[in-house]
């Protein structure tokens, strides 16, 4: 289970901590803005509960699991915490050890571990160029969720067909969801629509926003946060892994909303 931790998952020389409960995910996701636009960008991923670079040499192609070698050497290709100790709610992140160590950015660290200006800003350049180029498409969005919904299809290329394939909700229940801005949504459905379209986090909280839904602080609504949080980039059949691994309701093939 998520909080279950081995000492293979624990540097415990140092106290950092590599295999996440999913409440420690959550919070580096949204204190780390660096690491968040890493996920974002696909750069880590989480596996096995533990957010590792994505690269073969540390992630199995066909298993998704973590290798040998990144098991191995966790430090240099895992994100990890380490709760400071006045104050066991809050963390430090290993993020900068990670970037510094990791080659799948440019190289051309300063001498004394540190980033030099010049990789700050590159780095800084590429988050602010992904971050500008989401809020323009936000912005231009409009103000209903179902033109929102139309116009991140079309974005994306989906038909109503191919996004009930992908989303696993019933053709009538997208139709309905583009005609009438007065059905009712729900989270599951919402959740399970961008997933299908593997919409960045921000576009699926503007729609859940447009909708009216209120998520609240329940199991099951936390997970489905998680899931278009963490999992968007992933198919239907991940995300039901992470649910039944959870003990909650799976999503069913060409389930109907509510």
């Amino acid at each position: 289970m998520m909080n279950t931790v081995s000492n293979r998952w624990q540097d415990n020389a140092s106290n950092v901590k590599y295999q996440l409960s999913e409440q420690e995910a959550l919070n580096l996701y949204y204190s780390e803005p660096r690491l968040a636009m890493l996920i974002d960008l696909n750069v880590i991923r989480l596996i096995d509960n533990c957010l590792v670079v994505n690269l073969s040499d540390f992630i199995t192609p066909k298993t998704n699991h973590l290798t040998a070698t990144a098991k191995r050497d966790m430090a240099s290709c895992c994100v990890g915490i380490k709760y400071l100790p006045d104050n066991r709610s809050s963390i430090q992140s290993t993020l900068d050890l990670l970037i510094q160590s990791s080659a799948f950015l440019e190289a051309g660290k300063a001498s004394d571990g540190k980033q030099s200006p010049t990789d700050q800003a590159y780095e800084a350049g590429l988050i602010n160029n992904e971050i500008t180029r989401i809020n323009k498409i936000l912005n231009k969005l409009p103000g209903a969720f179902s033109e929102s919904l139309k116009s991140h299809m079309e974005m994306k290329g989906y038909t109503e067909e191919l996004l009930s394939s992908e989303s696993w909700v019933s053709l009538s229940t997208i139709k309905q969801y583009r005609q009438n801005e007065d059905k009712k949504k729900t989270l599951k459905t919402v959740t399970q629509l961008c997933i299908g379209m593997h919409l960045h986090p921000w576009f699926t909280e503007d729609l859940i926003s447009k909708s009216g839904i209120i998520i609240t602080h329940t199991k099951l609504d936390s997970a489905y946060r998680y899931l278009y949080t963490y999992l968007y980039k992933d198919s239907i059949q991940d995300c039901n892994t992470y649910l039944r691994s959870c003990r909650l309701p799976e999503f069913t093939l060409r389930e109907k909303s509510a």
